[in-house]
């Protein structure tokens, strides 16, 4: 029986870490999002401090850090960002084939995308801008403008962790199971809106 794995992607401030966690619990499966970095750099054997500026992050390339430590499976001379990757991607097939779960980010859809032993639930979360500015402001404390400035530069970031390396649009349709606008359809509603569809897929 294959494991049901939910991949979320999500602009920033959309809502989708507390969709994310809740329907962790309305499904009574693991949540994975940050703590991907800690088990890729164990399995890695590198420093979590060290790499966490590269989390979800792409390549720039003109200015990156190449690595040179860590165990057998970090290819040397690889940027950090692209190492990360690479072992971010082998803890998230590992998971996959033991556990149903719900990724957060970290283009799992693209991952998983050939995994046999795994039924994927694809969705994406989304928000008009001004919501998410919004949402920003109340939860950080921050002015509009820090707040506008703050979710246009993780919006770019994500954007473009995503497009280079699963070489899709980040946020199309065409490559979700199901697109969420969260001033449309709050977080409670959508947790149950996924859920129903969890319980569907495979």
């Amino acid at each position: 029986m294959k494991n049901k794995i939910v991949c979320i992607g999500r602009e920033f401030g959309s809502g989708g870490h507390e969709i994310a966690v809740k329907l962790g619990r309305r499904l009574g499966i693991r949540v994975y999002e940050k703590d991907l970095l800690r088990l890729a750099c164990s399995f890695g054997e590198l420093s979590e401090q060290a790499m966490a500026g590269a989390d979800e992050k792409a390549t720039n390339p003109l200015l990156f850090r190449t690595i040179h430590e860590g165990n057998h499976h970090v290819t040397r001379g690889l940027p950090t960002s692209e190492a990360l990757f690479l072992l971010q991607s082998h803890e998230i097939r590992r998971i996959a084939r033991q556990e149903s779960c719900i990724f957060v980010g970290r283009c799992a859809d693209y991952v998983l995308r050939e995994a046999e032993d795994a039924a994927l639930l694809r969705v994406f979360i989304t928000a008009p801008l001004p919501r998410r500015v919004e949402r920003k402001m109340e939860q950080e404390k921050l002015s509009p403008d820090r707040a506008r400035r703050l979710v246009k530069k993780m919006d770019r970031q994500r954007k473009k962790y995503y497009e280079s390396y699963a070489h899709r649009t980040w946020g199309a349709p065409e490559n979700y199971d199901l697109c969420i606008d969260t001033s449309l359809t709050p977080v409670d509603a959508a947790v149950e809106l996924m859920a129903e569809r969890y319980r569907n897929i495979g």
